[in-house]
């Protein structure tokens, strides 16, 4: 556990009681493998940011996209919740202890034949000192709530690679799209209607 002295964010209560409030849609689980993903928010100033990763291109898929931490669930993990939390640890090098899971977002299908269950955790640790894995993370990223919650930085659009439209985010010269933008914007829209659904 790291000597840091955590901060105290009220948006994160918002988070909190939003996803708590939500009635969340499990994926039977017959023909995918179970896998899951850490949504991690940091402290940015005024500010929550999300963790995002870029992918090495040594991985076996998605070669230099951009992901959160997360993968295969374990034989030895109990729970989509140890898969999410052991993953952060492997790829940037955050301990679980330092984690608090804030809730569990819908799960998704994966194009390549995963059922992925994102759970929203926080970091309250500011300037964390993180080390990503060099075979798997080739950077990680910061990207601010309000960068994503502004219109201009969304957009839906047909992808070749997925054969339909998908959703898209922009941070300077990356490009989140695909299953890591789906995820994103269920996140952003749990946050808009406070968790009613």
């Amino acid at each position: 556990m790291i000597e840091i002295a955590p901060v105290h964010c009220p948006e994160i209560d918002r988070i909190r009681t939003a996803l708590g409030r939500t009635r969340r849609r499990a994926l039977d689980a017959a023909g995918l493998v179970p896998a899951a993903v850490a949504v991690p928010l940091v402290p940015a100033g005024n500010d929550l940011a999300v963790l995002l990763t870029v992918r090495t291109h040594h991985v076996e898929h998605h070669k230099g996209e951009i992901s959160f931490p997360g993968g295969r669930a374990d034989p030895d993990d109990p729970d989509t919740r140890a898969t999410a939390l052991r993953e952060t640890w492997e790829e940037v090098g955050i301990a679980p202890a330092d984690l608090e899971v804030l809730g569990t977002l819908d799960d998704f299908a994966s194009i390549t034949g995963y059922r992925v269950t994102p759970h929203v955790v926080w970091l309250p640790l500011p300037e964390y000192p993180l080390r990503p894995e060099p075979r798997e993370v080739a950077d990680v990223l910061r990207v601010p709530l309000g960068h994503l919650k502004n219109r201009d930085n969304h957009r839906q659009v047909l992808a070749p690679e997925a054969g339909h439209r998908v959703h898209e985010y922009r941070w300077g010269r990356h490009r989140v799209w695909g299953l890591t933008a789906a995820i994103l914007h269920r996140f952003l829209s749990l946050l808009d209607d406070g968790g009613t659904r």
